[in-house]
């Protein structure tokens, strides 16, 4: 995509406030679902407006709004979005949402969980779309097992975030001495999301046993 942004116009639209970019992201995707219904039949923008309210700030409400754009809305971009004004944050996050060819559903959850904004509006989109099949008294176990499966993977990604961090720490105080206590303290956050990832996975295997 980087090729992509060099070659656009050199223009650039004006920048918006966090509050002013949630307003408009709202009219863009009031604008790009116009005519769209979601799994219950209603105008997509509720199910969007749902996700929004459900997520807090600013930039995970526009991320909200626009989660499903550029994959249903025809015309709509990454590109265009950020000539439309928005923060390459929160267009980034949108493309982590964003399905691309050939991706299996459960391939675009772990992706989303790993970006922060991402992972957030995923879960109040995954919780939406539960409420919605359960409410038509449909089958909604796709939905709670990929839920299992972000916050199993946003956990991973916590982890390998941490790891990458003490690594850092340790290579820049080694010459100090102080490697042997970053490296205790990395052993101690490894363990604790070994721990957590370890329950996560007990929980879904639990939860998939007493489904079926």
């Amino acid at each position: 995509m980087a090729g992509v942004r060099e070659q656009r116009p050199s223009w650039r639209p004006p920048v918006l406030s966090a509050s002013e970019e949630r307003v408009w992201a709202r009219e863009v995707a009031l604008h790009a679902h116009a005519g769209q219904l979601d799994k219950a039949g209603e105008p997509y923008i509720r199910h969007c407006q749902r996700v929004a309210e459900a997520v807090d700030g600013d930039k995970a409400k526009s991320v909200a709004f626009l989660h499903d754009v550029v994959e249903k809305a025809p015309g709509w971009t990454s590109e265009r979005l950020l000539d439309s004004g928005f923060s390459p944050e929160v267009v980034a996050a949108v493309e982590s949402l964003t399905h691309r060819t050939g991706e299996t559903k459960d391939a675009l959850t772990i992706r989303a969980a790993s970006n922060a904004l991402a992972a957030v509006v995923k879960r109040a989109d995954l919780l939406d779309n539960l409420s919605q099949v359960e409410r038509q008294g449909k089958d909604g176990t796709q939905y709670r097992r990929r839920l299992v499966l972000l916050d199993a993977a946003a956990a991973y990604d916590g982890h390998r975030a941490e790891s990458e961090s003490a690594d850092r720490k340790i290579a820049a105080s080694s010459a100090r001495g102080e490697a042997g206590e970053i490296r205790r303290e990395a052993a101690d956050r490894v363990a604790k999301q070994l721990a957590l990832l370890l329950g996560m996975a007990a929980a879904a295997l639990i939860y998939l046993v007493l489904r079926f």
